[in-house]
């Protein structure tokens, strides 16, 4: 195996033998609720046969909201949970196992495919492979120095052929240890006498098998070259792994890893069928993309040292600025030599989703969230983002021990070489139509450089981040922003009003509220009721921009906080504020708190809401923040976490003090300076607003679908607009794609897409599938089932995300609740909202849907000689 190129520790398909993945469509309802029942009664038999030595006890238990784990106890005394769970996985992948060292919360995933007999041997697999990472976080804990600042070992040795260079130290990684596990469970059943005779030779048929996939036995025939390297290399390979076997393993391997022409004949035949199958096998879930060294890495494979990352991010970083420059003059030579816009393949966002970028496509990307985040890093550890490096992203126990922060520096490394792999300009884009009947991007570089037209080519692709925070106080049902309650406004007022003119384009909803006063509907519309979500909104959105005017530099958005618009320097200054009220306990919040926290070392901090999201309690950074902060775990105390069912967060309350200055209050709560952490609005991503609003406003539809590959995984949604006879197709992908625009899909699709994410990225395992490791698995299967020409649409969710009626599963909160991945997410991914550009666009149309004239889509000006 190449130096860099990315191992999935999972327990993956032996082609050719019964432990396959399964292949096909989706399964029967039942199928998934009969792989966790099998799960359920298997696991106790497999700790208690297998790891008796290291987990002394295994309970199955339901939680407060009645969902079914097993709680362990190691052999230290440590208390861990397992939960179990069938779901589509991806071919080639039996088992997975979401690793948490953080909380000591861990989640097993078997494939909805794979045949139920075979679940004994998986959860063998994963719990050997969940041992050996909790092991080596013990050791980097302790100090150890074999593993503290070291990457784990990444090159399996358990694999056909020869070993390569000897100079290497072996040993055996968590994926070795998990195919350790899988043969002392086959060894097991091969000499269990409860078993009939036809069970015990499957077994048997299946060890031989997995010898012969482990690179246990020479496959070479006895006269080839090849003989004597292969035999000795299985030779080393049965005296690494003998220590770890079971006595009944090692028997069977001194009978089974030999020479086929030293079995017996019935085993001979079995391994001749064997081979014959595996040579014929699918080679599932190979990626079409050709391998590149890993972000991280230098050219010839080797790892970047921890101690020269942060020059090299700042050299990546440069080499981003001036491919960015590069790229800019040679459009703009195109441009003067031809006197037409150039036509390229247009990308519109990056962050983690960059690991998918086609380096035939033009990326602008305006250097989103973790380019402005002046936090730590990801809120997620190494062992939270173990399995990063198998989508094509850099390796993040390379710069860091395994329960600590993935740092900022190693993401923006990552991010600035992954998007140098191709023409990048560093910018926003907005895509626009043209009256030729082109799609076309109008780029606003970030150097201030005059704007420029591309013709775009095939099907762009949006990745532009989370969507922007909602206001406090606003309807979260109707009418969850100022866009959405004009246009319920609208549909409230009679056609000939003329506050539909004045309500055109882009108002605040201060001026708003007064035009409908002036126009004498606003008393008409409170009175009437049919426009209550609306007005709701609009008030509560002008107290807020009246608390913004009044107190500046007091009043923020979540993102302004994480994304550095928060002036350290000013908060530690005299006369700032000192007491922090933040609203919202989700994600963003508590990210919100610490860089507060952090700025100014006299700030207090409250952070307010009705619950604590799940996942906050299995993240690296919320663990690590109360003990810094709260007195309750040896903190000290600047920071109070007001967590009660009864928090309910309204509109912004401010008034002034005693001393003059702007005080905000939430119940028992008053402070200096108010940070809103509430959510998420859902609109179309701001590159495709002006021409969502234009297809509409000339007639035309604006539809959605979402994109699965074969195996049912999730790639984004796709949007068509339509017009005049001609359609456009863009593709929205990354953790812009886990919230659908309102305007476009149904609330039930939304809450489907919802239900999926946290089933698929469970919040055991300290992610959300926002955030920045599944945004980059995301886009590296994008890519794939793009090259393969497997992207399927889809209306709505398959049925197989839905959970499996096993006894006691409970069904994952909706949308605005606390299982929504979103409100969870907040800096576990990159990109944020870019700044609508100013001026006019080619294409753009004021009013955004209003009645009257239609006007004519110009074509975007002719570039200057």
């Amino acid at each position: 195996m190449a130096p860099g190129e990315p191992v999935v520790i999972t327990a993956t398909d032996v082609a050719g033998s019964r432990f396959v993945s399964g292949t096909g469509p989706a399964p029967d309802p039942g199928r998934q609720a009969a792989v966790v029942a099998q799960a359920e009664s298997t696991l106790p038999m497999v700790v208690q046969s297998l790891y008796g030595q290291r987990l002394t006890s295994v309970e199955l238990r339901s939680g407060a909201a009645g969902d079914r784990f097993f709680a362990l106890t190691d052999d230290r005394g440590r208390d861990l949970t397992l939960r179990l769970d069938a779901v589509p996985l991806p071919s080639g992948t039996v088992a997975r196992t979401h690793v948490n060292t953080t909380s000591d919360q861990h989640v097993v995933q078997l494939s909805d495919r794979m045949d139920p007999r075979q679940v004994g041997r998986a959860l063998s697999h994963e719990l050997g492979e969940l041992i050996g990472v909790r092991d080596r976080a013990t050791r980097a804990a302790a100090g150890d120095p074999e593993v503290v600042g070291i990457a784990p070992n990444r090159v399996d040795l358990l694999t056909r052929g020869g070993l390569g260079g000897t100079e290497r130290r072996l040993s055996l990684t968590e994926e070795d240890l998990g195919r350790v596990g899988e043969l002392n469970h086959l060894a097991g059943r091969m000499n269990d006498a409860t078993l009939d005779a036809t069970q015990r030779a499957e077994s048997r048929g299946e060890l031989s098998a997995l010898v012969d996939h482990l690179g246990l036995r020479p496959q070479a025939p006895a006269d080839s070259d090849r003989h004597a390297p292969e035999l000795q290399a299985a030779d080393i390979r049965r005296d690494i792994i003998d220590p770890h076997l079971s006595p009944a393993a090692a028997g069977a391997l001194r009978e089974l890893a030999v020479p086929v022409e030293q079995l017996s004949a019935a085993d001979a035949v079995e391994l001749r069928e064997f081979r014959s199958r595996a040579e014929h096998a699918r080679p599932l879930g190979e990626s079409v993309r050709t391998a590149q060294v890993l972000p991280g890495l230098r050219p010839d494979g080797s790892p970047l040292p921890r101690e020269e990352l942060a020059a090299a991010a700042a050299q990546a970083a440069d080499q981003r600025t001036r491919t960015g420059a590069a790229t800019l003059d040679q459009l703009r030579a195109e441009i003067a030599a031809t006197g037409e816009w150039p036509t390229r393949q247009v990308v519109v966002g990056g962050g983690a989703s960059l690991v998918g970028r086609d380096p035939e496509a033009l990326l602008v990307d305006a250097r989103g969230r973790w380019h402005l985040d002046p936090g730590q890093g990801i809120v997620q550890s190494p062992d939270q983002t173990r399995d990063m490096r198998a989508s094509g992203m850099g390796d993040a126990h390379q710069f860091a021990d395994p329960t600590s922060r993935v740092p900022r520096d190693a993401v923006r490394l990552w991010e600035d070489q992954l998007a140098v792999r191709g023409p990048v300009v560093d910018g926003t884009a907005a895509l626009v139509p043209g009256q030729d009947g082109h799609l076309y991007a109008h780029i606003r570089p970030g150097d201030g450089s005059p704007d420029l037209y591309v013709k775009v080519e095939g099907t762009p692709t949006v990745a532009t981040g989370l969507p922007p925070e909602m206001v406090p106080g606003v309807d979260r049902r109707d009418a969850v922003d100022v866009p959405e309650a004009l246009d319920a406004v609208r549909g409230q007022l009679p056609a000939g009003s003329p506050a539909h003119a004045r309500l055109a384009g882009e108002v605040s909803a201060e001026r708003a509220l007064q035009t409908l006063r002036e126009e004498g509907v606003l008393d008409g519309l409170r009175a009437d009721g049919g426009a209550r979500a609306a007005l709701q909104t609009l008030d509560a959105t002008a107290q807020w921009e009246r608390a913004r005017a009044d107190a500046p530099g007091r009043v923020f958005i979540g993102d302004e906080i994480a994304e550095g618009r928060f002036d350290a320097r000013a908060a530690a200054a005299e006369g700032a504020p000192k007491t922090w009220l933040v609203a919202g306990a989700g994600g963003t919040g508590v990210a919100n708190a610490e860089l507060i926290l952090e700025a100014d070392p006299e700030a207090r901090v409250t952070i307010y809401g009705p619950n604590l999201p799940p996942a906050l309690e299995n993240q690296v950074q919320f663990t690590a923040l109360r003990e810094r902060f709260v007195s309750e775990y040896g903190g000290d105390g600047r920071l109070t976490i007001d967590i009660h069912p009864d928090n309910r967060v309204g509109a912004v309350q401010m008034s002034l003090g005693a001393d003059g200055r702007p005080r905000f209050r939430e119940g028992r709560v008053e402070a200096d300076a108010y940070v809103a952490s509430l959510g998420r609005t859902a609109p179309m991503p701001e590159a495709l607003r002006g021409l969502s609003e234009g297809t509409r406003a000339g007639g035309g539809q604006v539809r959605g679908d979402l994109m699965f590959d074969r195996d049912r995984q999730y790639l984004g949604y796709g949007v068509t607009f339509e017009a005049g006879g001609r359609q456009h197709r863009v593709e929205v992908t990354g953790a812009a794609s886990q919230l659908l625009p309102r305007d476009v899909f149904p609330r039930d699709t939304q809450a489907a897409l919802t239900a999926m994410a946290v089933r698929q990225v469970p919040s055991q395992s300290g992610n959300a599938a926002p955030g920045f490791a599944p945004v980059a698995e995301q886009a590296a299967r994008l890519a794939e089932a793009r090259g393969r020409g497997t992207v399927e649409r889809h209306a709505s969710v398959p049925e197989s995300w839905g959970r499996p009626a096993v006894a006691g599963a409970t069904a994952p909160g909706g949308p605005a609740g606390p299982g929504n991945p979103v409100a969870n997410a907040a800096r576990l991914q990159s990109g944020r909202r870019s700044a609508a550009p100013g001026g006019a666009t080619p294409g753009a149309l004021p009013g955004g849907g209003a009645t009257g004239p239609v006007p004519r889509t110009p074509r975007p000006p002719r570039p200057t000689r």
